[in-house]
């Protein structure tokens, strides 16, 4: 009898840490987060990136580099056309380089915290402890919160999902339009907490070094090209707008070409070979994600400026539009034919 009772004493000993160790919900995985973001000092995370909102998938290859208490460093690559850019966060300001072609902005901004990418963790965390409706669901493997989607650069984003696995490393993200049909995806391979950093590595010069050799190969080849430049037309212009006029005017740099809108509400767009441009002084502006690459916004009051550059050619874009409305017509010229 005594045998008995002793072993139904181990076996309430055995099933007591078990009862503690069950799948967690909601509530304390979002409490985890919350704790995890306050203490993150640093990571690496590495993934590929698909834009699916323009006519073919845009694919890019993405590595971030954070560092407490706020240096950031995401390098952007297009695989398809094999170009890369960097957003920079350091003590001097937020850049966007593009070291191929030594171009370098520097802004006076408070990204990535009011204008984060799906790319960013802190921003995949955040949006996932904000959202009081957040739908969760605990797999054998992972983590899945569907959340709402505040992207300012993608109106379209109405939610997103998140997969995180038990240890919270990002694993999957996916944003979705209001019909639900797929409009970006990140998928990470590599998320490494606690990184460590050489002392320049969130230094300007530093990440515009790296790519000097083959920036004298792409200068080279801009300067190879045809100095004509054929204008592009927007695939979307906004209603009670339209194309007033265009022109190509010769300057000391090469051929631009203008065009000018007009209706209710007008803009300027102009394109030119690609040039060299070091921004050194700071800007009020904010890197805005395009389609396909990384674009610079500036406001003037009631006017926008967006300039970008694509396949060799930089492009500006000015007028009284909405960010959204320059945005869309920006994403419209990836593969218009020149005429």
């Amino acid at each position: 009898m005594c045998r008995k009772i002793w072993i139904f004493v181990l076996l309430g000993l055995l099933i007591l840490p078990l009862a503690g160790c069950g799948t967690k919900d909601a509530k304390d995985v979002v409490s985890d987060l919350s704790k995890r973001s306050e203490d993150l000092e640093s990571y690496i995370s590495h993934g590929k990136m698909a834009i699916l909102s323009g006519q073919e998938p845009q694919e890019y290859d993405v590595e971030v580099w954070y560092k407490k208490p706020g240096y950031y460093r995401v390098a952007l690559r297009n695989l398809k056309k094999n170009t890369a850019q960097i957003l920079l966060r350091n003590d001097e300001g937020v850049y966007v380089l593009s070291p191929s072609l030594k171009k370098s902005f520097r802004f006076q901004s408070d990204w990535p915290y009011t204008g984060g990418q799906i790319y960013i963790y802190q921003t995949l965390l955040q949006s996932i402890v904000d959202d009081q409706g957040r739908q969760f669901q605990a797999g054998k493997n992972d983590y899945r919160f569907e959340v709402v989607a505040k992207y300012p650069f993608n109106k379209q984003a109405v939610r997103q999902r998140i997969w995180l696995d038990h240890d919270l490393n990002p694993k999957k993200v996916d944003v979705l339009d209001q019909e639900n049909d797929l409009l970006m995806t990140v998928s990470f391979d590599r998320f490494k907490p606690d990184a460590h950093f050489d002392k320049d590595a969130f230094d300007t010069q530093r990440n515009l070094q790296p790519m000097l050799s083959q920036s004298k190969q792409a200068l080279a080849a801009v300067k190879q090209e045809k100095q004509d430049i054929s204008s592009v037309i927007p695939g979307y212009v906004p209603d009670g707008i339209r194309l007033a006029n265009e022109q190509t005017i010769q300057t000391p740099n090469g051929p631009v070409a203008v065009l000018r809108f007009k209706g209710e509400k007008s803009f300027t767009l102009t394109e030119r070979r690609t040039q060299e441009i070091a921004a050194s002084l700071p800007i009020m502006g904010k890197p805005v994600d395009l389609v396909q690459t990384v674009g610079v916004l500036l406001e003037m009051g009631d006017r926008k400026r967006l300039t970008w550059t694509y396949d060799g050619v930089d492009y500006e874009l000015l007028g009284d539009l909405a960010e959204s409305e320059m945005i869309k017509i920006a994403n419209s010229l990836y593969d218009q034919p020149a005429k």
